[in-house]
C-alpha cells in the first residue's frame, strides 16, 4: 500500500512536469529572478537548487505588516505549531528544522521545550529587521549539521544602507494589543548601521471551545521588548559586520487549559521571565564582488529564563560559542565550498532542587561542490563530518541531480541522510519530573524528494514535489511518573507538495497550496499528525494606494483523540492604505471564521484542546518613515 502511494505521488509530479519546487510569495514577476544563499550556502538562482524552497520576500514582509515571525510563515503556507511559550515551525510534518539568522544557527540543542526536543520559538526573533526569510524543505545536514532534517529557515536581515531613514509604527488591537516600534539606519559608503527597538503587551486572550462557548485563557498575557543592532564596516572590498539581538519577554506561562470548559490554565498563575542575547561578529572577504561566499565568524548566544511552573521552581541558563568559517571557488565547471565549525554549549538548569551543568562541544568540516554537467544538468554533492562529544564522529550527505528543461522549467531529483543527537537533557536529567537515559541512540535518516517546477507564462507559476523519509531510532517519550525518552525503532514521513501563482491582471493575484503529510510510527499512524491535509488559498488586491491579501487555511484529516476536531477552516486578512509616500494605515484581521481550533496536539490521548488559539481578533496601526 505504501510503495503504490509513493508511486503515485512520484508518476503525479512526473505527469505536471511543468511545475516548480519553490515558491516565490506574493512575487509572481519574479519568481525565476530569486537568488537564495540557504540551499547551496552561496549566492544562486533558484531554478539551480534542486530542493522544495520558498522565499518570503521583503514585499510580502512589508505588506504583511507582520509583528511575530509565525505570522508571515503562517501566511506563506508554512505550518506552524503555536502554543503557550513557543511557536515553532514544521517542515514536511516535521520539527527537526534547524532556524538561522543570516546562516548562523539558533537552535540550542539540548534543550527540551514544553516536550519537543527540536523547538526553537519562532516568535522570539525581531521582525523589525527582516529583509526576507528562506525555507528549504529536506535535509540539509550535509550543509548544516543536526537538527536540520527536515528543513532549514533561514532570516536574512536588513543591510544598512547609506541614507538615513526612520520608521515609526504604531499598533492596537484586541485584548488590549499594544506595539511601538522604531527602526532607524544611517551612515556613509563605509560605514553603515541600523538600530530598531520594539515593545509588545497583549492581555490574556479569549477562545472558543468545541461547544462553542468563548473563555479567557488563563496566564496567556504577554510583555516583551526586542532590540537589534547592525553595523557595516568596508575594508576596501571586504566588509566586518558586528550584530546584536536582545529579546526579553515576561509573558504570563499558561501553556495549556486543565480546563478547556472555564479557562483554567494548568499551572495558574504561573510566569516567564526570559531574556536572549544573540552576538555576531562577521567578516566577509570580497563581500562586494562575490557577496556572502566567504567568511570567518565568532558568535555567542544565552538564554537566561525563570519559568517557575505549577508552583516548582525552575530555571536554566544556556550559553553557546560558535566558531566557523567558509569559502567558496569557481574552478571550470564546478561551485566548491567547503568550511569548518566549532561549537560550544552549555546547558545549566535548576529544576525544583535539582541542578544539572552539562556541555557538548561540536566540531564539523564540510564540503559541496555544484557541478555544471552541460545541456542543462547540473548536479549538487555535499559531505559533513561531524564530531560530537558524546558520541563520536558521523558522516551526512546529500546529493541531487537538476535538470534545466528550459529557461522557466527545472525538475530535480535529491537524496540525503542526516544524523540527530538526543539533547543533554533526554540522557542525564535527574530531576523528580524527568528521569534521563544514558543509553539513547542518535536520530539517523534518509530521505528522497522529487520535484519540478516551471513559469508557464507571464501569469502562471506553479510547483510540486513530492518526498519521503525514514528515520530509525526516532526520539520519542512517554510519563510514567515521570518523563523519559527512548528510542523508537522505524518512523517514516511521506507527502507532498503543490502550489500556484496566478496573476489575473496587473489588480490581483492568486496563490493557491496543498500539502499532505503521512506519519508512521512502527506502522502506526502518529495522531499527533498536525496537518495530514492542509489546503490554503491567498488573494491579493493592489491598486493605488489600497493593498489587501485574504490567508484561507483548511486542515483536515487529525485525529479527533488528539485535537478536538478532525478539521479547521481559518480566514485572516490585511488591508494597507498608503496615505501618502511615507505614511500607511493598515488592518490586520485574524480566525475571522471564529473557528475553535489548536495547532499543537495535546500530549495525552483523551484530552483534546488544552492548546486552544486565539478566536476572532483584530489589530490597527500606523507607519510613518521620514
Amino acid at each position: 500500500m505504501r510503495k503504490t502511494m509513493l508511486k503515485g505521488l512520484v508518476m503525479g509530479a512526473l505527469v505536471v512536469s511543468v511545475l516548480p519546487t519553490f515558491t516565490v510569495v506574493n512575487a509572481e514577476d519574479v519568481l525565476f529572478g530569486e537568488t537564495i544563499v540557504t540551499g547551496t550556502r552561496v549566492k544562486t538562482d533558484v531554478k539551480d537548487v534542486a530542493a522544495n524552497i520558498t522565499v518570503i520576500n521583503n514585499e510580502t514582509i512589508e505588506d504583511g505588516n507582520y509583528t511575530e515571525m509565525s505570522e508571515a510563515l503562517q501566511a506563506a503556507g508554512v505550518d506552524v505549531v503555536d502554543h503557550g511559550s513557543a511557536a515553532y515551525p514544521v517542515l514536511n510534518g516535521d520539527t527537526r528544522v534547524l532556524v538561522m539568522v543570516n546562516g548562523r544557527r539558533i537552535n540550542f540543542d539540548h534543550l527540551t521545550v514544553s516536550g519537543n526536543d527540536n523547538a526553537v520559538d519562532m516568535n522570539q526573533i525581531p521582525m523589525d529587521n527582516v529583509d526576507h526569510i528562506e525555507v528549504v524543505r529536506g535535509p540539509n545536514s550535509a550543509l548544516y549539521g543536526q537538527k536540520a532534517v527536515a528543513g532549514v529557515i533561514n532570516i536574512i536581515t536588513k543591510t544598512p544602507t547609506p541614507e538615513t531613514k526612520t520608521t515609526l509604527t504604531a499598533e492596537y488591537g484586541t485584548w488590549n494589543h499594544r506595539l511601538g516600534s522604531i527602526v532607524h539606519s544611517g551612515g556613509d559608503e563605509d560605514n553603515r548601521y541600523m538600530i530598531t527597538y520594539s515593545k509588545q503587551k497583549r492581555d490574556n486572550y479569549d477562545y472558543k471551545n468545541a461547544k462553542g462557548d468563548s473563555h479567557e485563557f488563563q496566564d496567556s498575557y504577554l510583555d516583551r521588548e526586542e532590540m537589534t543592532f547592525r553595523y557595516d564596516h568596508f575594508f576596501g572590498d571586504d566588509r566586518a559586520t558586528f550584530d546584536f539581538a536582545r529579546t526579553h519577554a515576561k509573558d504570563g506561562y499558561g501553556i495549556y487549559l486543565s480546563d478547556v470548559d472555564t479557562g483554567a490554565s494548568y499551572g495558574n498563575g504561573s510566569k516567564i521571565d526570559s531574556t536572549i542575547v544573540d552576538l555576531g561578529l562577521t567578516y566577509t572577504f570580497n563581500q562586494k564582488n562575490n557577496g556572502e561566499g566567504t567568511f570567518l565568524r565568532l558568535s555567542r548566544i544565552n538564554d537566561q529564563t525563570e519559568s517557575p511552573f505549577a508552583g516548582t521552581p525552575y530555571s536554566h541558563d544556556l550559553t553557546g560559542y560558535t566558531f566557523e568559517g567558509q569559502k567558496d571557488w569557481k574552478l571550470g565547471n564546478h561551485n566548491l565550498v567547503g568550511g569548518f565549525m566549532w561549537e560550544d554549549q552549555n546547558l545549566w538548569e535548576n529544576n525544583d532542587g535539582s541542578t544539572m551543568d552539562r556541555s557538548a562541544i561540536t566540531k564539523a568540516v564540510f564540503a559541496e561542490d555544484r557541478w555544471e554537467l552541460g545541456d542543462g544538468w547540473s548536479t549538487n554533492m555535499g559531505g559533513r563530518y561531524e564530531h560530537h562529544s558524546d558520541y563520536g564522529g558521523d558522516w551526512t550527505y546529500h546529493v541531487g541531480l537538476n535538470k534545466r528543461i528550459s529557461n522557466d522549467t527545472h525538475a530535480y531529483l535529491s537524496y540525503g541522510t542526516a544524523v540527530n543527537n538526543p539533547t543533554l537533557k533526554m540522557r542525564y536529567a535527574d530531576t523528580p519530573y524527568m528521569k534521563g537515559n544514558e543509553d539513547l541512540e542518535q536520530e539517523t535518516s534518509r530521505t528522497i524528494t522529487l520535484g519540478v517546477d516551471s513559469k508557464i507564462n507571464d501569469k502562471l507559476n506553479v510547483s510540486a514535489s513530492v518526498y519521503k523519509s525514514k528515520v530509525k531510532d526516532a526520539l520519542n517519550w512517554a510519563w510514567n511518573g515521570v518523563t523519559r525518552y527512548y528510542n523508537v525503532d522505524e518512523e517514516d514521513r511521506q507527502g507532498l507538495s503543490l502550489s500556484a501563482n496566478y496573476k489575473v491582471n496587473d489588480n490581483w493575484r492568486l496563490r493557491a497550496g496543498y500539502d499532505y503529510s503521512k506519519i508512521e510510527i512502527n506502522d502506526d499512524l502518529d495522531l499527533r499528525n498536525t496537518r495530514p491535509n492542509g489546503y490554503s488559498l491567498g488573494v491579493t488586491f493592489d491598486k493605488s494606494r489600497w493593498n489587501a491579501t485574504a490567508n484561507l487555511t483548511y486542515v483536515t484529516g487529525r485525529s479527533t483523540t488528539r485535537y478536538t476536531d478532525n478539521r479547521y477552516f481559518l480566514v485572516d486578512m490585511n488591508v494597507n492604505y498608503q496615505w501618502t509616500p511615507n505614511t500607511k494605515f493598515y488592518v490586520k484581521g485574524f480566525n475571522l471564521t471564529n473557528e475553535h481550533y489548536e495547532t499543537s496536539a495535546s500530549a495525552f490521548a483523551g484530552s483534546p484542546g488544552s492548546y486552544a488559539m486565539p478566536e476572532r481578533h483584530f489589530v490597527a496601526g500606523v507607519s510613518h518613515s521620514f
